[in-house]
C-alpha cells in the first residue's frame, strides 16, 4: 500500500509540475508578446484624395490627424515630389496646441504636371528636445497617364527582382580616372518592346586582367543577347564571356588602351516594376604579393515601368 501510494503521489507531483510549467511558459509568451508589440503612435494620420489626379487637373488632398494626447508646436505638411504642385496653400502649418482625443483636418489643392509615378505624403510631427518625434504620416501612390489614373495607399506591384550580384566599381572606385565608361539605353523602355543596354568602356591604360560586368533586374525584366563590339575585332575576341545566372553577364581578359569597347544587352519588360542595370569594369593586379583590385569604376541606371493599366 505504501509503495503504491508513493508511486501515485509521484505521479500527482509530476502532473502538478507539468501544469505549473505549462502556465509559466504561457505567461512568458504573453509577456514576450506584450514586450514585442510596438506602442501605437499618439498621433495618427489618414490621407485621402477628392477628385481624380488626371494630368493638369486639380484635385484635393485631405489629411486627418487624430490625437490620443495633447501636443504643442506640431508641424503639419504635405510632401509632394517633383512633377506635382500645390495650387492654393504652402502645404505646411505650425499648430501651437492640439488637444487630446481630437481630429484635425488639413486640405490642399494640387495637380500633376507630368505623366509618371508619384508618392504624396501627409504628416504631422512633434519634435522633442531629445530629437525624437511622434509622427502621424500617411501616403498615397499615384500613376498618371493623361486621363488614365491609378491611386492607392499601397505601392503598385513590382514584378522585377534583384539579381543579388555585385559588379566591379560598385563602391567609390579605385583610380576611376584611368577608365572612361558610360551606361545608357538606346531608346525608351516600354512594355514588350525590346530596347538595348549599351555600356561603353575606354581604358586609358592597358588592362592585362580585366573584368567587365553587367547585372540587370530579373523577373518581369528579361535580358538576352549579350555581346561586345570593338573596331578591331581581334580585341573583342580576347575577352572571354561568362554568364552563370539570369541577369548576370561578365567578360574577362585583356583590354587595350585608348580603344572603346561597347557591351550590349537586349532588355524587354514583360511586366511593370522598378529596378535597374549596374555595370562596371575593373583590373586585378598584385600588390605586396597579394592579388587584388587596383582599378575599378562603374555606372548604374535606374529603370522603372509603371502605368495605371499595369497596376490594376
Amino acid at each position: 500500500m505504501i509503495t503504491l501510494w508513493n508511486k501515485d503521489l509521484r505521479i500527482v507531483q509530476v502532473r502538478h509540475w507539468i501544469t505549473a510549467a505549462t502556465v509559466a511558459v504561457g505567461l512568458c509568451m504573453l509577456l514576450l508578446l506584450v514586450a514585442c508589440t510596438p506602442p501605437s503612435s499618439p498621433m495618427t494620420g489618414s490621407l485621402a484624395m477628392e477628385g481624380r489626379p488626371a494630368l493638369g487637373e486639380p484635385f484635393m488632398l485631405r489629411l486627418e490627424l487624430r490625437t490620443s494626447m495633447a501636443f504643442t508646436d506640431v508641424a503639419v505638411s504635405f510632401v509632394l515630389p517633383a512633377g506635382v504642385e500645390l495650387l492654393d496653400t504652402p502645404g505646411e502649418w505650425r499648430i501651437e496646441n492640439m488637444e487630446a482625443d481630437q481630429t484635425y483636418v488639413f486640405t490642399a489643392t494640387a495637380r500633376v504636371l507630368e505623366n509618371g509615378y508619384y508618392k504624396i505624403v501627409g504628416l504631422g510631427r512633434k519634435d522633442t528636445p531629445y530629437g525624437s518625434s511622434f509622427p502621424g504620416p500617411d501616403a498615397l501612390y499615384l500613376l498618371v497617364e493623361g486621363e488614365d489614373t491609378w491611386v492607392s495607399h499601397d505601392p503598385p506591384p513590382n514584378h522585377w527582382e534583384s539579381a543579388h550580384t555585385s559588379v566591379p566599381g560598385g563602391g567609390p572606385g579605385l583610380q576611376p580616372g584611368l577608365i572612361q565608361n558610360r551606361l545608357y539605353l538606346s531608346g525608351t523602355l516600354a512594355l514588350n518592346q525590346p530596347v538595348t543596354v549599351v555600356y561603353e568602356v575606354t581604358p586609358l591604360v592597358d588592362l592585362q586582367d580585366a573584368a567587365v560586368g553587367i547585372v540587370t533586374s530579373i523577373g518581369g525584366l528579361q535580358s538576352s543577347e549579350p555581346r561586345v563590339e570593338v573596331e578591331d575585332t581581334a580585341l573583342a575576341a580576347a575577352l572571354r564571356f561568362s554568364s552563370y545566372r539570369e541577369g548576370v553577364y561578365y567578360w574577362f581578359g585583356t583590354m587595350k588602351s585608348q580603344q572603346t569597347y561597347s557591351f550590349y544587352l537586349t532588355l524587354e519588360a514583360t511586366a511593370g516594376g522598378q529596378g535597374g542595370v549596374r555595370a562596371g569594369v575593373g583590373e586585378t593586379g598584385v600588390v605586396d604579393s597579394v592579388s587584388q583590385s587596383i582599378i575599378e569604376t562603374g555606372q548604374s541606371l535606374a529603370l522603372s515601368l509603371y502605368s495605371p493599366s499595369l497596376a490594376r
